[in-house]
């Protein structure tokens, strides 16, 4: 898959600059880091690499071992979300602000999901 994506992408060379530590935090198996022209044909492969890779997550989620485990806390997961979405802000916000200038940071919150709900209901 990685192979395939790679070579799929025109003119794409791989960044090999250390991650930050934010980035460290959150990359997956899956990181591929490389820098390439904005073309339509780049565009699509980006897309169906993306589209590729969800599919690899879902697969993996839906399998019957990995669901939520019985007995854990019902809010486990919601907490791990949370820290690894304000990660996922944290490492996205200085790519996104050297690429899109003043639009950066509401491109990161859009990409990297809400960071907290205002109130979960912990009092009732």
């Amino acid at each position: 898959f990685m192979q395939s994506t790679l070579a799929s992408f025109e003119g794409a060379i791989v960044d090999s600059t250390p991650l930050t530590e934010f980035e460290q935090i959150t990359a997956g198996p899956l990181l591929l880091k490389v820098n390439m022209p904005l073309t339509d044909g780049n565009v699509a492969a980006v897309t169906v690499a993306r589209e590729k890779a969800a599919d690899y997550w879902l697969t993996w989620a839906l399998q019957d071992g990995n669901a939520h485990r019985p007995g854990a806390p019902i809010n486990a997961q919601y907490v791990y979300d949370t820290k690894y979405r304000q990660n996922c802000f944290a490492a996205l916000l200085p790519v996104y602000n050297t690429a899109f200038g003043a639009d950066g940071a509401s491109l990161t919150a859009a990409e990297s999901g809400p960071l907290d709900e205002g109130y979960v209901g912990g009092g009732s």
